[in-house]
């Protein structure tokens, strides 16, 4: 162990990263907290680890500190196929499912690999979706993979491995899947590159699920070698949200080394062929209790019945309640309320509104849109309207139809910030990097002298500060793309 650490300040610098970033460092571990502090800190310009560690407890942390500290103190070593079984599992029991259950409703699958370090694993699972299913091509697949790591990200961008990351994986695989650079690497084949979209994602400090961030409905999210890091509660949370991001009857795949069971109790544990898995189960709507009869009959009434109660904002009390019950992810319920009273109330857009968002955080897109339409047709003039369309579009896989929906918001308002985002990131999946870096410098430059802490309209939480650092990410990931 770096003796310019002592075990005074380790344990001071482990209690402060647990509080601060949610990275857990038992003192059995502070071997390996002192070999990153000591990694990082030459990153971070310092000349030893104490250095670091001193002037860190001293300032408080930045986001880019963070981003560097994750980097150093996680483990950022993969490999395609890592941990086989589970990728058999998914294989033959999982997808299989999956895909005859969606081959009757819509051709559409989800799936989050949650910390996807240098893009093995989300590359991984696109090749198995490519042996699964034989006509992919009429599919609508969501295949997200984000990290904390900007350099990971842009490695899994460029697509091009070394043998290392090929260690166990059958000659036919690459064969197949890859083509030889000359320096001797390996560049994953561009059909299978397609399917793959990478984004800038903090587990610990991004809200999510989301729409805005495509981190909903998903059919099935991939999270290992991740949580271990996480102190408890920071773990719990980061777990209770993930279950959220996921669709009723979805899929958590962790890593063994991620925690016992009890971490995820709002799952159900599922042993598939001695493999540990994790299901969310169907929301069950409560249903109302039948009347009791009253054995004397009730006086008739003295007065009519009172206005439903508003809360302070003027929602009729359905509707406060509906927006409680989604944010805490329960969205059937939601929805349930919201129909029921937009039968009465057919007009009442931000119950519309609601109702489009609690849809596609269930996955049931062809509702959302259903709703998000009549949303526009009710407020042609609102440009958050035609966003929630676009994002709606985008997720059922219709880019084009997406893409007019943010061209009509940002004529209707050229200074919607988060049109603008969602235009350069749908630009960048459609490969128009010189559109996407335009839209990404309009984003920074409105965001330019706004209040860091700001919650910016339409983006259910998401703040000034929290939108510059993604963008400045996403940026530089274009920047470090060809054009």
């Amino acid at each position: 162990m770096d003796s310019s650490l002592s075990d005074g300040l380790l344990a001071r610098f482990s209690d402060y990263l647990a509080a601060q970033v949610g990275l857990h460092f038992a003192p059995d571990r502070w071997t390996e907290l002192t070999r990153g502090l000591d990694r990082a800190a030459a990153d971070l310009g310092f000349a030893d680890a104490a250095a670091c560690v001193l002037h860190l407890l001293s300032t408080g942390l930045t986001r880019a500190q963070i981003e560097v500290l994750a980097s150093h103190l996680t483990v950022g070593e993969t490999y395609f196929f890592r941990e086989p079984r589970s990728f058999e599992v998914l294989a033959t029991r999982v997808l299989p499912d999956l895909i005859q259950a969606r081959r009757a409703d819509g051709r559409a699958l989800r799936i989050w690999s949650a910390a996807c370090c240098t893009g093995e694993e989300p590359y991984s699972i696109a090749m198995l979706l490519d042996r699964l299913i034989p006509d992919l091509a009429d599919w609508n697949i969501t295949l997200l993979a984000t990290d904390i790591n900007p350099q990971f990200l842009r490695r899994a961008e460029e697509g091009v491995y070394k043998d290392w990351s090929f260690r166990g994986v059958g000659q036919d695989i690459r064969d197949r899947y890859f083509t030889r650079e000359p320096d001797g690497g390996s560049r994953i084949v561009p059909r299978i590159k397609a399917m793959v979209t990478f984004s800038y994602h903090n587990l610990v400090e991004d809200r999510f699920p989301s729409i805005d961030s495509n981190t909903n409905a998903m059919d099935v999210v991939l999270c290992r070698n991740v949580l271990m890091y996480f102190s408890p509660d920071r773990a719990r949370a980061v777990v209770g949200y993930l279950h959220r991001a996921l669709r009723d009857g979805g899929w958590l795949v962790p890593s063994a080394v991620d925690g016992s069971p009890a971490l995820f109790a709002p799952f159900v544990l599922a042993d598939v062929e001695g493999t540990t898995l994790y299901r969310k189960q169907a929301a069950v709507v409560p249903q109302p209790r039948p009347p009791v009869r009253p054995i004397v009959p009730a006086p008739a009434p003295m007065a009519p019945r009172p206005e439903p109660i508003r809360s302070v904002e003027g929602q009729p009390d359905p509707c406060r309640a509906a927006s409680a019950l989604h944010d805490q992810g329960r969205y059937a319920e939601a929805s349930e309320i919201l129909v029921k009273y937009l039968a009465s109330r057919p007009a009442d857009v931000s119950a519309m509104l609601l109702l489009a968002r609690t849809y596609a955080n269930q996955g049931r897109l062809a509702d959302a849109l259903h709703w998000s339409t009549k949303l526009v047709a009710a407020d042609r003039l609102n440009a958050g309207h035609h966003y929630l369309l676009a994002m709606i579009q985008q997720e059922m896989g219709a880019l084009a139809d997406a893409a007019a929906s943010l061209h009509r918001a940002l004529f209707l308002d050229p200074g919607f910030v988060l049109a603008h985002f969602a235009s350069a990131n749908l630009a960048r999946i459609e490969g128009k990097r010189p559109e996407a870096r335009k839209h990404y410098r309009n984003t920074l430059e409105l965001l330019r002298g706004r209040a860091p802490g700001d919650v910016l309209p339409e983006s259910e939480g998401l703040t000034v500060d929290r939108l510059r650092e993604i963008v400045r990410h996403a940026a530089e990931m274009v920047e470090g793309g060809k054009p």
